[in-house]
């Protein structure tokens, strides 16, 4: 009953968006780039490089950065319905739009036939199944909901590293081959260019105290529903052990362990960036994080705790399976990863083959490519939908 009361909502929502739309879709167009995301409130890192190239090709083109999370309480929703409003606006005259996430206004609106859509998704690649990969599975979304919310419509490019990233997105969004790109995403421009020497200047100043010790970061993927990280044993193995160990975790599963008071001490470092603390580390440990793949591009070691993997394949799914393709790096016991840190050597061949599996555009022109296609769709005619 209350699935068939939202269903309603949802319909009766759409029908009065897009009759708002439709008024504003009478304006002209203008030359204009479009870029939204629910992932923070501030701007991009991706859409700040390609932001910067746009205008430094065509400073004629006018770019509107429009990034809010949604928010769960009323005062945040209703801050977002306004947001709705504002992205529809800039939506209704724009010839390009770039979203790294799935966008409501993008895949619930009846747009222009010359409003060309780049999806530019917020990881580097897919080592957990998501998006429509993953619909009425327990970690999933609800499948009649997505479809009625048009879940990842309306692309007509999506951008990826490499071609096996390729594919997951491809189910994932249910998009066909021929709207798969892999030009790469500017964030492997951002992770190549970093002053990795300046980062470590950076964090010893703020904590001398740690030079010379054996550091790591820990960073676990976030868990949809009711699944949240088992961080503790981790946490106990490394101080029994010795070894260094920075948490960093996803926003909203610090916030659901600090509510449900959950949540162990830990060494965090909040006033520093992931990229960051991944440039200090000495190694990473993740479970189905796509910071893996970043973090090998800077040759960092990258090991993976998956002491949920079984659960997690039942109840999410994954395009990459840790245990079986990197298994000399993989482990279901704390105390075992932790030995394994601290006593044996890496094998960095298979890193760098881990690498090439996700990352084949390991140069620092991605931003460039990204744009290449951007400025052709900003000139380009009109498309059927």
């Amino acid at each position: 009953m209350k699935k068939r009361i939202l269903l309603g909502l949802i319909s009766v929502f759409k029908a009065l968006y897009n009759a708002v739309y439709a008024v504003m879709k009478l304006r002209p167009m203008q030359k204009k780039v479009v870029m939204i995301s629910r992932q923070s409130n501030s701007q991009r890192p991706d859409f700040e490089q390609l932001g910067a190239e746009i205008e430094a090709r065509d400073p004629g083109v006018r770019l509107v950065y429009l990034c809010r999370e949604m928010g769960d309480t009323p005062l945040e929703l209703l801050r977002y319905c306004f947001h709705l409003q504002h992205c529809a606006a800039e939506l209704s005259t724009a010839h390009v739009c770039i979203i790294d996430g799935y966008c409501i206004p993008v895949s619930v609106l009846h747009h222009r036939k010359e409003l060309r859509v780049v999806q530019v998704w917020h990881a580097l690649g897919a080592i957990k199944k998501f998006g429509r990969q993953a619909l009425s599975v327990p970690g999933g979304r609800d499948k009649e909901l997505a479809e009625r919310m048009g879940m990842h419509k309306h692309y007509d490019a999506v951008l990826c590293a490499s071609h096996r990233t390729a594919k997951a997105y491809e189910e994932a969004f249910g998009v066909s081959a021929d709207k798969m790109r892999v030009t790469g995403v500017p964030r492997v421009d951002a992770i190549l260019k970093m002053n990795r020497a300046r980062c470590r200047r950076r964090f010893f100043a703020a904590y001398p105290e740690l030079r010379g010790q054996k550091i790591v970061l820990y960073a676990p993927t976030f868990r949809d529903g009711e699944q949240m990280p088992e961080i503790e044993p981790l946490i106990t193995a490394a101080e029994k052990m010795g070894m260094l160990l920075i948490v960093r975790l996803h926003p909203l599963d610090r916030e659901r362990l600090e509510r449900r008071r959950v949540l162990p001490k830990f060494r965090e470092c909040p006033e520093f960036g992931t990229f960051t603390l991944m440039a200090v580390a000495d190694a990473v440990i993740t479970d189905y994080s796509a910071i893996s793949i970043e973090a090998s591009l800077i040759k960092k070691p990258v090991y993976f705790y998956v002491y949920d993997l079984e659960r997690y394949k039942e109840t999410r799914g994954l395009n990459f399976d840790p245990l079986a393709e990197m298994p000399h790096c993989a482990f279901t016991k704390a105390e075992p990863l932790v030995d394994c840190i601290l006593h044996t050597p890496y094998d960095y061949e298979k890193l760098t083959a881990f690498r090439k599996e996700f990352v084949e555009t390991d140069d620092t022109n991605n931003t460039q490519r990204c744009v290449d296609l951007i400025m052709t769709f900003l000139t380009e005619g009109i498309k059927d939908r």
